[in-house]
């Protein structure tokens, strides 16, 4: 844990940010164990998951600005912030509009963390034709979302 936090320190650069990072990469190794293979370099894995996790939240960008609430089971340490509970409810009037096949992949490979090859193994479809319906469903979800 402290070469975690200290790898953290150098990509947040402030405390509080570091300890959210350390929390939120040990919860995604936690979900995601079964992926790691044994024998391997356990620290090399988590520091890869932390740098994902600190682009993906922290680094400034067009695709970088969303933030995922999870629909189902919201069980958050502190209350949504306003903002937050306005686009859980945008989302979940959208949900019901989503084609079966949009609203799988999504709730599988955006919600659950599942990888595209075993969203694909557990759909019997090639990983290409899940990488198209969930850009096709994230594409239905931001039209919608334009509409209002």
């Amino acid at each position: 844990m402290p070469d975690l936090r200290r790898y953290a320190m150098s990509l947040a650069r402030n405390p509080a940010d570091a300890d959210d990072l350390v929390q939120e990469t040990m919860l995604r190794a936690t979900l995601k164990l079964h992926l790691w293979q044994p024998g391997t370099n356990i620290m090399a894995w988590l520091v890869v998951m932390m740098r994902r996790l600190y682009l993906s939240k922290f680094v400034s960008g067009a695709h970088n600005k969303a933030e995922m609430i999870p629909i189902d089971d919201w069980d958050a340490a502190v209350p949504a912030t306003q903002t937050q509970a306005i686009e859980l409810r945008e989302l979940e009037s959208r949900w019901p509009k989503l084609s079966k096949h949009h609203r799988e992949v999504l709730e599988l490979v955006a919600i659950m963390g599942a990888s595209y090859e075993e969203a694909a193994e557990r759909f019997q479809v090639p990983v290409g034709t899940i990488r198209s319906r969930l850009g096709r469903a994230r594409i239905c979800l931001r039209d919608e979302q334009a509409a209002h």
